[in-house]
């Protein structure tokens, strides 16, 4: 599948990187965070989310990725959200549907697992993250943000429905992806000594971007 902005050729994360290089990218997650959200609808913001320890413990509270980006420790679980939002009326500001600005990009979960990578063979993902051995979390950047959200939720649901990405708790429009500096704190991801394991960026093309019919097309979705 062509991206909107580029011609190129898929990979596997054996052969994963930018122009075809292997290895792992060495981004920071403000890098990432502004790499992925060039551009925001006026007054609104992107929104972030750490977590120690087990991620499956408590709540999620969204913070401005601009205020709070780059003081996220490696240490922590750390995610992104898919949609920007505005602040309330107070001045908070909280990944709600009823504050959804637009929606930047597509998540993809479970790839190498329950999902085989040959699924996406011939689509060239924006991103790819392994978030456990031998599992994946991929994005897919919108080439322009979507602020309708009944197209949003159409084309997030589809994904869900091809089981690419898991239902999950929350609604489409706030759900959270991770960031490549961070941890997975699952005491099931640790490893023989205990220690978390370390999410790692293995692919990076973030001019990767792609309007909504060609997502539908490359990925042979059904909205």
């Amino acid at each position: 599948m062509t991206p909107t902005t580029q011609t190129v050729s898929a990979c596997t994360p054996a052969q994963a990187g930018k122009g075809g290089k292997g290895g792992v990218f060495d981004v920071t997650n403000t890098d990432f965070v502004a790499a992925v959200f060039p551009r925001l609808p006026e007054g609104a913001f992107a929104a972030v989310c750490a977590k120690s320890g087990d991620p499956g413990l408590g709540g999620w509270s969204a913070s401005r990725a601009d205020e709070a980006t780059a003081n996220l420790s490696g240490g922590n679980n750390n995610y992104v959200g898919c949609a920007s939002f505005y602040p309330g009326d107070d001045g908070s500001f909280k990944a709600r549907k009823a504050n959804f600005a637009a929606c930047h990009f597509l998540m993809l979960d479970d790839i190498g697992t329950k999902v085989p990578l040959e699924r996406l063979a011939g689509f060239e993902l924006s991103w790819l993250i392994e978030t456990s051995l031998g599992n994946y979390q991929a994005g897919i950047i919108l080439a322009e943000p979507l602020t309708d959200g009944a197209v949003a939720v159409r084309l997030l649901n589809a994904v869900i429905h091809a089981g690419l990405c898991d239902a999950g708790a929350t609604g489409p429009l706030n759900r959270w992806a991770r960031l490549p500096v961070a941890i997975n704190g699952k005491p099931k991801c640790a490893d023989e000594a205990g220690a978390p394991f370390l999410c790692r960026l293995i692919e990076w093309r973030p001019e990767a971007r792609y309007t909504p019919q060609e997502i539908v097309d490359g990925l042979q979705l059904e909205l």
